[in-house]
């Protein structure tokens, strides 16, 4: 059995601010120590379920936090921020199941650190008119190799939303939102042995439950809300790309994979711009 993580770091034991995530920030080392720590305990939970092979995306900001001395020696971690496929790269090799680590809520929902893909250009995604959270967004990406997303941790938000959407998914919840900023977290030890137990249970019995893929039949269309018009029109430089309105651009393709690596592109050239929300600061 084949197991493929995607990894991304908001959603990880013990994190409940986007100070500590960020590199360059004091807390950033000890969040590295937190996110290995979490992916350490799925690996060993796939690994107890039987895997023979565990891959690994470092799926957060660039690619660069995972250091791979911390982590079971039997895992392959791909790193880098130049992945075609950005978090979900590796899902292409086809894996027989996916985990989703340390994932978050969508942008403007209740959530710790909740934001949509990119922080300082995104407002809101929806696939085919519906609004969708990144695991989602990743979760199809997956899906349409044939793999199906099995389980994920994050905050109690993001994983009572996918147990509404993706049916039979195993969750763990490592805390419990208090708002963007603040959350009641669960000691890393004990997040550990819930994720390892609940990965293991959740690969044992995927021939029973039978999970299904995350996937889209047909044409799709990815539409995006930026925070900013500028961000709009240089997103209209990628393939595919449909200006909808002021801020919105329409990302369409044949199936998902295409529309999917149009928003990719399309949404680097918007980051280009950045928001200048964060240079107000209140004294």
């Amino acid at each position: 059995m084949k197991v493929y993580i995607s990894m991304d770091a908001e959603g990880i034991s013990g994190i409940y601010k986007l100070a500590q995530v960020m590199p360059g920030n004091s807390e950033y080392d000890y969040a590295r120590k937190l996110m290995a720590c979490d992916i350490n305990a799925a690996a060993a939970g796939a690994f107890d379920a039987g895997a023979d092979a565990v891959f690994v995306n470092d799926a957060h900001n660039n690619g660069d936090n995972l250091r791979i001395t911390d982590l079971d020696e039997r895992i392959v971690l791909c790193s880098g921020a130049d992945r075609p496929y950005t978090m979900a790269e590796g899902a292409q090799k086809r894996f027989d199941a996916a985990l989703l680590i340390g994932y978050h809520a969508r942008k403007g929902s209740k959530g710790v650190i909740s934001h949509s893909y990119a922080y300082g250009s995104m407002v809101e995604m929806k696939l085919n008119g519906k609004i969708i959270s990144e695991y989602e967004l990743i979760g199809h990406m997956i899906g349409y190799y044939g793999t199906p997303v099995v389980f994920i941790s994050g905050d109690d938000i993001v994983t009572a939303d996918a147990k509404q959407n993706i049916l039979g998914i195993h969750t763990v919840a490592v805390k419990e939102c208090i708002s963007n900023g603040a959350a009641s977290c669960i000691h890393p030890n004990v997040t550990a042995r819930m994720i390892r137990a609940e990965v293991k249970r959740a690969l044992e019995e995927i021939e029973t439950e039978k999970i299904q893929p995350m996937t889209v039949e047909g044409a799709v269309e990815i539409d995006v809300r930026y925070s900013a018009e500028a961000q709009a029109w240089k997103a209209m430089a990628a393939p595919n790309a449909e200006r909808l309105g002021e801020t919105v651009v329409r990302y369409h393709g044949k199936d998902y994979k295409e529309a999917y690596l149009a928003f990719v592109t399309g949404t680097a050239l918007a980051g280009t711009f950045g928001d200048d929300a964060a240079l107000y600061k209140f004294k």
